[in-house]
């Protein structure tokens, strides 16, 4: 009995030792709230649109971790799963045409010991064959007013960077902020990879200060509006996502943000009582995307004949010198004699009408009192 004992024991032992060994000696425990888990969230039978996305980290963060690539993708399939659930949207709405996903991909060569502004100076070759770069970077920034800050670098680059400014942290900043916990990382994401899909910051085009007629402008609320929050996508969001479908940058049918669509001609109505209002000055101001405030001077001054109508070239009102979106708002100021009207012009307004086949004209009443 004793001898069978002994044996036993020394089994237990032997098996012990084999399983000791078998450890690469990393700590590979999953946080308890990142649960791991596998796929890209609910499945819902619908068509699935699916994005990789190569994901590096810099050194330091990486360490924070534990230096350990299964914690790091633990937590970026959960991140990831709620970006897919924020384009998917709640309660039974579904916002597009089709599932929105994008899979991460991260390995300890995804590890970067090198500055960030190398990275991004380089992201192309980081990237790879990977349609998308994310990087997160827990070193300090120079954002001064934020938290975490996120970026989408460009076309060409094609690079999200959410980085940590350390600013707010109970300890001044000595503490490397977790970058992938769930505080705010998925918005951010979900924003910035918007900007992949080939929609602009229509929080850029809040008017803020406005010397003209004070009156203020808030845009349509959207996913793309308000950063770091939110959970719905405006129908501007919506046409040009499910209209670029599953193509990527230099796919035929894309629409680049450089390239925006309008219609030929914005043709403003001018009318009181539902008549024409003739000779009457028209001023237009514009606001330039994120600077929030109308300029002091008109952009163009013009005076109506006798049918109320004023042609415009959209291209030439909204795009900035480099060819893309660079005035995000007109202020139409309409002077006739002592009365004087205003309305307010975005410029998704305009693009929906072309998203939605008005490609030749556009056109817009303005009732003035």
């Amino acid at each position: 009995m004793k001898g069978k004992q002994i044996f036993y024991w020394l089994s237990l032992l032997l098996c012990l030792a084999v399983a000791g060994c078998s450890s690469d000696g990393e700590d590979e425990v999953t946080p308890k709230d990142e649960p791991g888990e596998e796929g890209g969230g609910e499945q819902t039978g619908r068509e699935v649109w699916s994005f990789d996305v190569k994901v590096m980290l810099d050194r330091a963060t990486f360490k924070s971790y534990g230096s350990s690539a299964n914690v790091v993708n633990n937590k970026l399939k959960q991140r990831f799963k709620e970006v897919r659930e924020l384009y998917h949207g709640k309660k039974g709405i579904t916002y597009f045409d089709a599932d929105i996903e994008f899979v991460p991909f991260f390995d300890e060569t995804c590890v970067y010991d090198c500055s960030s502004q190398e990275v991004l100076d380089h992201a192309v070759t980081y990237r790879g064959d990977y349609p998308y770069l994310v990087m997160f970077d827990g070193k300090v920034g120079d954002f001064s007013d934020e938290r975490v800050h996120s970026d989408w670098t460009g076309w060409g680059i094609e690079v999200v960077c959410i980085s940590d400014n350390n600013k707010g942290a109970p300890d001044g900043g000595a503490t490397t902020y977790d970058i992938l916990s769930p505080y705010k990382t998925s918005e951010c994401l979900a924003h910035e990879l918007g900007h992949a899909r080939g929609v602009p910051d229509i929080y850029a085009m809040e008017v803020k200060t406005n010397p003209i007629s004070g009156t203020l402008f808030s845009p349509v609320t959207c996913m793309m509006n308000i950063c770091w929050g939110g959970d719905s996508w405006s129908e501007y969001a919506q046409l040009l996502i499910n209209r670029n479908k599953n193509l990527v940058r230099g796919q035929e049918g894309f629409i680049p943000l450089e390239e925006p669509k309008y219609p030929k001609n914005l043709v403003l109505n001018i009318t009181r009582d539902g008549q024409p209002v003739k000779y009457a000055a028209v001023n237009i101001y514009r606001e330039e995307m994120y600077k929030n405030t109308v300029d002091v001077t008109a952009f163009m001054k013009k005076t109506l004949g006798t049918d109320g109508l004023l042609s415009l070239s959209p291209v030439t009102l909204f795009n900035g010198a480099g060819g893309g979106i660079g005035y995000g708002v007109l202020l139409i100021e309409v002077v006739d004699g002592e009365s004087k009207t205003y309305r307010y012009i975005p410029v998704y307004e305009v693009q929906i009408a072309y998203l939605k086949g008005d490609t030749d004209q556009y056109r817009i009443e303005i009732k003035c009192d």
